[in-house]
């Protein structure tokens, strides 16, 4: 029986993800020896699946929305960021034992430091936008930086309480938006405005701070509605294409541990932009 290494991306809807280029593309080019392919799950079906890819032995996933939680009980062990999280975005079948990690915090820092010419985040005023996998993810990420002051918006406001030490403050929506212009980063973590539905933002503001940066983890649209008010006040913005290319590096990075070229990776994602 032929052992083929086969990774892949689990969640649901795929249709427009980009890390099967990403992944088959950087495999071809580094003489890699795997194959990258979809597993769009039914929610109803996510259990038989789990169990299924196990018995095939994959040897990798790259996990999105929505299973980053659901897919821990069928996990042998979590890195300290899925743990502290309750999140995972990477597993690795380290010896037939699959072990869960989170990237998310660190491919997204990795990504804003790099296309804004950063060295850190110290004595920045952070809003961060939505409390789900992502953000918490990058919330504990920030919390390395000196004199860094964190807040977080969402809808609801208790989910964040049981979740986190509450001296950071913690808004509704509404309150963020007319705090909007106390902010240095504002980081939007939410799937509103993700494609279909790219007219809709979370937010909608003013004003904003001279020089503010605007992240939103979001990729496909490019300029989302959050990006676009943001942009039309002058704020600096970031889409989730430098997060996406980052977590797909360090994925690699971790499987095969092999260094590629992330200057390649982005050159294939020009490429179909």
């Amino acid at each position: 029986m032929i052992d083929i290494n086969i990774y892949g991306i689990l969640g649901n809807p795929l249709d427009h993800s980009l890390s099967p280029l990403l992944q088959n593309e950087t495999y071809k080019k580094n003489s890699i020896d795997a194959q990258f392919q979809k597993f769009q799950v039914q929610e109803e079906h996510f259990e038989n699946e789990m169990l299924k890819l196990k018995a095939q032995n994959v040897k990798g996933l790259i996990v999105t929305i929505p299973y980053k939680e659901r897919i821990i009980p069928y996990l042998d062990e979590l890195d300290i960021t899925a743990k502290n999280t309750g999140v995972v975005n990477i597993v690795h079948n380290i010896n037939g034992k699959y072990v869960g990690f989170n990237f998310d915090g660190k491919a997204w820092l990795s990504g804003l430091l790099q296309h804004f010419h950063l060295q850190n985040l110290d004595n920045k005023n952070v809003l961060i936008i939505g409390f789900g996998g992502a953000a918490k993810s990058i919330y504990f990420e920030l919390l390395q930086f000196n004199n860094i002051n964190i807040n977080i918006a969402n809808r609801k406001i208790e989910k964040v309480k049981n979740s986190i030490d509450t001296y950071n403050r913690i808004f509704t929506l509404d309150e963020a938006e007319k705090r909007m212009s106390e902010y240095d980063l504002v980081i939007q973590t939410t799937p509103i405005g993700m494609w279909p539905k790219i007219d809709e933002s979370p937010v909608k503001f003013s004003n904003i701070k001279q020089g503010a940066i605007f992240s939103d983890i979001i990729y496909n649209p490019p300029s989302t509605a959050f990006l676009k008010n943001a942009s039309q006040l002058g704020g600096q913005v970031q889409n989730g294409l430098s997060m996406l290319i980052q977590q797909n590096h360090k994925a690699i990075k971790m499987w095969f541990q092999k260094e590629v070229n992330y200057e390649e990776m982005q050159n294939l994602i020009k490429k179909i932009d």
